[in-house]
């Protein structure tokens, strides 16, 4: 399950946002990881020393708001307008200056409330990506290093959990992982191996679908208020969590499987918000409505820390 046709779009997109010319290249053309860790942006000025802002065709991303729920009382807002494009070419979206291989990425956010209309389809993302076009592990697919953590709005308990490492744009053959959990019940809805956007090709069963029970969040709505969402790369695991409202952080999955079916390629981290319009969330049928008003993810802060 997992993706849908949007992800070839996105994929596309945030090559668009992020030039391959303007990707540090070295040898068969792959993009250089930095050594320096990125550290923390508090978003507490309307610039950024470590992320590029982003903003497309009526989106914005716009820092040093007023939020007397943040931290240093001041966020990150990423907006959509009122009858927002489709895709993620128009998302509002952060993106790091830096490359990273292997790390811990956490962003403390409030995803985008749609409760007002229900029907929306709106994707809150924190994700590392990065695509040159090449294959340089020489499986026929090109490579594609990404981790993703996304919630719809229509759904705001529901996490999914995604890790990639190759995607062919032309055939839409990949080679992804992904879990999809209900946060406030705890619910493991699946765990799943795939080749394609089609059914499941293998059930993960032992290390690569742990923790098999996940502690239910009583109430747990991401649209309500701010939660800290971490991914933990290293070269032979990838572990999700994301903290109660005690600040309690809570394993999600923790990947421990073939070393093929982790990223070992450089990219950088990004948060974006987008409206798509052929993702509809889960027992949410027909959620992909374009926004009637506009929609924000706020953004506390986002850390890196290079491994």
């Amino acid at each position: 399950m997992s993706r849908r046709s949007s992800n070839s779009v996105r994929l596309r997109a945030c090559l668009v946002a992020v030039p391959l010319a303007a990707l540090v290249v070295t040898g068969a053309g792959a993009a250089r990881a930095d050594s320096a860790p990125a550290g923390t942006e508090n978003w507490a000025r309307n610039v950024s020393d470590l992320y590029e802002m982003h903003s497309r065709n009526g989106s914005s991303a716009t820092g040093e708001i007023t939020d007397g729920a943040a931290a240093d009382s001041k966020a990150l807002n990423l907006t959509i307008p009122a009858g927002a494009g489709a895709s993620p070419s128009n998302a509002a979206e952060v993106i790091s200056r830096q490359h990273f291989t292997h790390g811990r990425f956490t962003s403390r956010l409030r995803t985008a409330d749609c409760s007002a209309q229900p029907g929306t389809g709106a994707v809150t993302g924190m994700f590392t990506y990065g695509n040159d076009g090449t294959d340089q592990d020489g499986d026929g697919l090109t490579d594609n290093s990404e981790i993703d953590i996304e919630v719809l709005c229509a759904r705001p308990s529901v996490l999914h959990l995604g890790v990639w490492t190759d995607y062919d744009a032309g055939s839409r053959l990949s080679r992804r992982i992904s879990r999809v959990i209900d946060v406030a019940t705890g619910q493991v809805i699946l765990t799943c191996f795939y080749t394609d956007f089609g059914p499941c090709a293998e059930e993960l069963t032992g290390e690569q679908a742990e923790p098999a029970v996940v502690p239910a969040i009583a109430g747990f709505d991401s649209s309500k208020g701010y939660h800290d969402y971490t991914i933990d790369w290293t070269a032979d695991s990838v572990r999700f969590s994301v903290t109660d409202d005690s600040g309690h952080e809570v394993t999600l999955w923790n990947y421990h499987g073939p070393a093929d079916r982790i990223p070992q390629r450089p990219a950088q981290y990004l948060v974006n918000l987008w409206h798509a319009d052929d993702w509809p969330a889960l027992g949410r049928p027909g959620s992909t409505q374009a926004p009637v008003a506009p929609l924000t993810t706020s953004v506390d802060s986002s850390s890196v820390t290079a491994y």
